[in-house]
């Protein structure tokens, strides 16, 4: 038999949908459940209310709202992000593409489902590579309060939980027993388990980018920070890429160590200034 999870509120982007995957996976868990059984444990008086609402013919009011709310014990921001759905399902009538726009133009829903949900690939996560990387330090803890501290607050203590448990997840970390102590260790490189997206790549080195901007404040002695501008012939263009590809390779292969002192991040950016005709 099938055993009961607690569904991921912020995976969805319609609440009928959560409510509807909710009642197949419990009828899959439980032979008797039912709506009449459902709706007695939210306090309700019929069963048409919670029916009607899954069908579409209704939306949820505020009183089975607060019901719901309860039922899956839902900790503030997941309170916040349901009522938050039911206003969006109203507001689009039933259009799912105005749904999806509603939800993305609303900046502090975006960021809820970003902290809480694997919408990125781990490959286009530079904090899943940063972790990664973290395992090979001498004095590493697998602690999001440890990863927090370590990393001077760059990847917060409830993200590097689930970082850690998605890698783990994934068979990109994997624990070890040695001389009875129980150690977290990498295994290979990252690599894409989803469809690769362009969106995603910009997002990855977008947020590559914004570390290079914050390292400007690192004491010159721990950073090394140096720039270009040079005109060039367009025929050399792929040999330029081609040479800064082999200098990276060539620089990870001789600098990187294991086990090591700290985590580092090179970046080389290399882009056109003018515009062709």
């Amino acid at each position: 038999m099938e055993e009961e999870k607690k569904l991921n509120i912020f995976e969805y982007s319609d609440y009928r949908e959560f409510l509807r995957d909710f009642n197949e996976m419990k009828k899959r868990v439980n032979p008797s459940w039912s709506f009449g059984l459902w709706a007695s444990k939210l306090e309700l008086n019929s069963i048409s209310s919670i029916t009607m609402i899954i069908n579409g013919q209704r939306h949820a009011g505020k009183k089975i709202q607060t019901s719901l709310i309860k039922y899956f014990q839902f900790n503030s921001k997941e309170a916040y992000y349901f009522e938050e759905l039911v206003k969006i399902a109203k507001s689009s009538k039933n259009d799912p593409s105005l749904t999806i726009l509603m939800l993305e133009q609303n900046d502090d829903l975006k960021t809820l489902r970003e902290e809480n949900t694997e919408q990125v690939d781990l490959f286009f996560n530079w904090k899943a590579h940063c972790i990664k990387e973290l395992t090979q330090l001498s004095d590493f803890e697998a602690s999001g309060n440890w990863i927090e501290k370590r990393t001077n607050g760059l990847i917060k203590n409830e993200e590097a939980n689930k970082l850690l448990s998605a890698l783990l997840k994934n068979g990109f970390l994997e624990t070890n027993n040695i001389n009875g102590r129980e150690m977290i260790s990498a295994v290979g490189s990252i690599h894409p388990t989803k469809e690769v997206t362009m969106d995603a790549a910009k997002a990855y080195h977008k947020g590559l980018m914004e570390n290079s901007y914050e390292a400007i404040n690192t004491d010159k002695e721990k950073r090394s920070l140096h720039a270009s501008t040079l005109s060039l012939l367009k025929e050399d263009l792929p040999k330029a890429k081609e040479m800064i590809r082999e200098f990276q390779i060539k620089f990870s292969e001789e600098i990187e160590q294991n086990p090591a002192d700290e985590v580092y991040q090179l970046n080389i950016q290399f882009f056109p200034l003018t515009k062709s005709e």
